[in-house]
């Protein structure tokens, strides 16, 4: 009944203890052997946002951090502490003890090749869930489970894969069956210490020793599991919510007792904890709808904060906010929406929790929903809704209130959206786009852009100059590009895979054409993306070991099941098979441990309908030469491949990378050298500045006047200066200096009630005081108020004027005539004499 704010990606990557909701993109492995991807994938959706209750917000995340991956590829659930450890080489050697010997060899003798187990999970569960222990422990969990939850089963391995133990009988030994909902919690700051949630009992099982032993904790109050949220960082701290009767508790002792928040709180979308690096310890948000309201059909609710020892009353963290729909705290942002009379929902922000404010969001067409898409603490970067069926998507300032067209038309279904950060390489994203004449064409041809400042800029991809047999490959942009299947697509296994162990390898399923055909290949780019080449035929589910210094592909389900996979050691230039089975299998996930710095791959798959679930582990040591030395590696910096384009983010940045052609290993223990150097400003470095757009299509040209910003002034909100932009601001997070920043960022001073001085340089805001309401379809509303207070202002000026004339005229009798003219200086952001810089 309410409107609900989605996000889409998850911004405490760095060490959310809140796994029920904040994932990252390394925090699950999922699995599903169910042919009918797309249709398991939004019924897991509705399962966790409407079905169970969970956090609809969560959900969306959920789905940007791969929880189904393809529905059939894990992510993992370890925390970052994790990530940079793992297991010492002598485990690995214990493992499989020929390597022992073999790897006191010459690093420069031939290789042997792979080495592998094969397990039997008798499982035949169509789910699963895998979470690495990392930390050096050779613990992995495997959670199952049906679809409508009727059976679950819980695996651990204490071997790193290379056998199972069912461990549900150590959870409760008074129930032969507990059934587990399908997320489990790991401590951020202690890899011994998971919590298993109940599926449908108020109850949960913990371990504090790796899963060796478990602990039932009964909760004291009737809490639904499956609301559950732990603090960041302390594994004793959770809110949970009475779902029968509205009640927020808190408990401080992982669950054995529990202290009553507030009352009237609606669902698990309606509270969050704050964030620790900004608000006070323990401090909680959440939604509390008024019950008589909610009994004449007003589902509106107000936004409370309390503290421990959260006996005293709640505050209102901002009245002037009063009635809204949603909010949604992520880091320094606070996001808020509400709908007007008439119906039409509209933003709100609050920055560094300050007061909110109506975030000013340039459009013509009317607005339906708002997702945030990503989120640090200089930019927000937003998708709306529009009524017209666009979705389009918003850059704003690092206050996160004024927008900025980044793309328009952005592929979808449902809330899925083909927009995905690379990492490994700062400010560079890809996005499908439909391309379209107006947004009522249906079944519009897809095309994939790049952005390599953080959708400042949009491009096409350029193709490679051969396909993958070395011929010719007749295609040449804009008429041909390569395009790349993403979350939205049937073969969305894969996407775009890149990871910050391995910056500037991207790994991509994809087509050549004028737009996105049905025929999947595997493409890879070793220079974060500006250069492509193509590596494979056909789709194929993969994964990086070593630091991205091995690629390993198992033939995709869609294909015919194999037995065999394929591996490189020089970044996909060549490939060699390895037979990994003794009979051919679907393989669903190809997985390693987060971090991607181990040798050692795990396959999931089945054999036959009937066989269930099956783990190959593969040992891939002895496809490398030997260890890396000092002069295995060279300097390598993004965009050196781009003329006058050697910098990202205003960074020249160096990296650490091993040599192409020397196949050594670079060892779990390795760490990358990098380094920066600030670079002089281009015009990459810069996106169009609020009430200005791209032209051709939004998404190259020079920032002009958008026509859906009406003429405003900024002197009516009480600023008494403000800078009149000429169309251009710093990209969030670019460090940059000189070049071409005081042409873009030249501005008009405009001082209030006063004359207007030159062009001055170096200002990259549009204003300088608070920005009145916008309700998202222009400024109309806001114009018809503006021009009231106008007129009020142009009365008192008058008054007053006269009144210091007669002062005059009596003081001076000499003074024959007094005259004084008034001018008011406004904001025109139309205005022609304003032209646009050429870039």
């Amino acid at each position: 009944p309410r409107s609900t704010l989605f996000p889409y990606t998850t911004l405490f990557r760095s060490g959310s203890a809140n796994k029920v909701c904040m994932l990252s993109r390394a925090d699950f492995f999922t699995i599903n052997r169910d042919s009918s991807m797309y249709c398991n994938r939004i019924w897991l959706f509705l399962s966790l946002a409407v079905l169970v209750g969970v956090r609809q917000a969560c959900a969306l995340e959920v789905l940007q951090a791969r929880w189904l991956e393809k529905d059939l590829q894990f992510r993992s659930m370890t925390s970052r502490h994790n990530l940079t450890n793992g297991i010492p080489l002598q485990d690995i050697i214990k493992q499989f003890p020929s390597l022992e010997d073999s790897l006191q060899r010459s690093r420069r003798q031939a290789t042997t090749g792979p080495n592998s187990t094969t397990y039997t999970l008798n499982d035949q569960n169509s789910y699963g869930l895998i979470h690495y222990s990392g930390s050096y422990s050779q613990v992995i969990f495997v959670l199952t489970w049906q679809p409508a939850l009727v059976n679950t089963n819980l695996h651990r391995s204490t071997n790193y894969g290379a056998s199972f133990t069912n461990i549900e009988s150590l959870l409760d030994r008074t129930d032969a069956n507990p059934l587990l909902w399908p997320f489990f919690y790991t401590s951020p700051t202690n890899k011994n210490f998971l919590a298993f949630p109940h599926a449908t009992r108020s109850l949960m099982y913990i371990t504090r020793d790796e899963g060796q032993t478990f602990t039932r904790v009964n909760f004291s109050q009737p809490i639904n599991p499956r609301s559950l949220q732990w603090y960041p960082g302390e594994d004793n701290w959770i809110l949970g919510l009475n779902t029968q009767s509205d009640v927020l508790y808190v408990t401080q002792d992982t669950g054995t007792s529990w202290t009553l928040v507030d009352n009237y709180v609606d669902t698990a979308q309606d509270f969050q904890w704050g964030d620790p690096t900004i608000d006070p310890a323990h401090i909680v948000y959440y939604n509390v709808y008024n019950p008589d309201d909610r009994n004449r059909g007003n589902y509106t609710v107000h936004l409370y904060t309390k503290q421990p020892p959260f006996t005293n009353p709640a505050q209102e963290f901002d009245p002037n906010l009063g009635r809204h729909d949603d909010f949604l705290l992520l880091g320094r942002y606070i996001f808020a929406q509400q709908t007007d009379s008439t119906g039409n929902p509209f933003l709100k922000v609050s920055y560094n929790r300050k007061p909110f404010q109506i975030a000013q969001i340039p459009s013509t067409f009317g607005h339906m929903n708002y997702i945030v898409s990503h989120i640090n603490n200089l930019q927000a970067l937003v998708i709306v809704q529009h009524v017209q069926g666009q979705f389009n998507l918003y850059l704003s300032d690092s206050s996160g209130f004024l927008y900025s067209l980044s793309l328009p038309d952005l592929v979808q279904s449902g809330y899925i959206f083909d927009l995905q950060w690379i990492e490994g390489v700062n400010g560079t994203m890809v996005a499908n786009q439909y391309v379209r004449s107006d947004s009522s064409q249906t079944n519009s041809p897809i095309r994939t852009l790049i952005t390599f400042n953080n959708g400042g800029r949009w491009r096409l991809i350029e193709p490679p100059d051969v396909d993958v047999n070395g011929n010719a490959v007749n295609c040449e942009p804009p008429s041909c590009s390569l395009h790349f299947f993403m979350d939205t697509s049937d073969y969305f296994r894969l996407g775009v895979y890149a990871q910050d162990s391995a910056p500037g390898l991207i790994v991509a399923h994809g087509s050549l054409g004028a737009q996105l055909s049905t025929d999947p290949d595997v493409y890879i780019s070793r220079n974060g993306g500006i250069t492509w080449s193509e590596t494979l035929s056909n789709s194929w589910g993969m994964n990086y070991l070593d630091h991205g210094g091995l690629l390993v592909a198992a033939r995709d389900y869609h294909q015919a099941p194999s037995r065999v996979l394929k591996y490189s050691v020089d970044e996909g230039l060549h490939w060699q098979d390895y037979t990994f089975s003794n009979v051919n299998a679907n393989i669903y996930g190809v997985i390693t441990e987060p971090g991607e710095t181990t040798t050692i791959v795990s396959l999931y798959g089945w054999t036959s309908d009937s066989s269930g679930w099956l783990v190959w582990t593969v040992n891939f040591t002895l496809a490398f030469s030997g260890l890396c030395t000092d002069n295995d590696y060279y300097t390598w910096s993004p965009w050196d491949e781009r003329l006058n384009e050697a910098c990202t983010l205003g960074y020249h940045i160096n990296i650490e990378r091993r040599k192409v052609s020397v196949p050594c290993l670079n060892s779990r223990s390795y760490v990358r050298d990098t380094n920066f150097t600030t670079c002089t400003c281009a015009s990459e470095d810069f996106e169009c500045d609020f009430g200005f757009m791209r032209v051709d299509d939004g998404i190259k040209g020079p920032c002009v006047t958008d026509d859906a910003i009406l003429p405003f002034d900024l002197c009516i909100t009480g600023a008494s200066v403000y800078n009149k932009s000429s169309g251009y601001r710093r990209v969030a997070g670019d460090g940059c200096v000189g070049g071409v920043e005081a042409v873009l960022t030249a501005s008009t001073t405009v001082v209030c009630g006063g004359p207007t001085s030159g062009p001055t340089s170096g200002s990259t805001s549009s204003s300088g005081g608070s920005v009145p309401a916008n309700s998202g379809s222009g400024y109309t509303g806001t114009q018809s108020a503006s021009i009231g207070v106008l007129a009020t202002l142009f009365v008192i000026a008058v008054v007053v004027v006269c009144v210091m004339v007669a002062v005059i005229v009596l003081l001076f009798l000499k003074l024959k005539k007094a005259r004084m003219n008034y001018q008011r200086v406004g904001f025109d952001i139309s205005d022609e004499d304003d032209a646009p810089v050429s870039l």
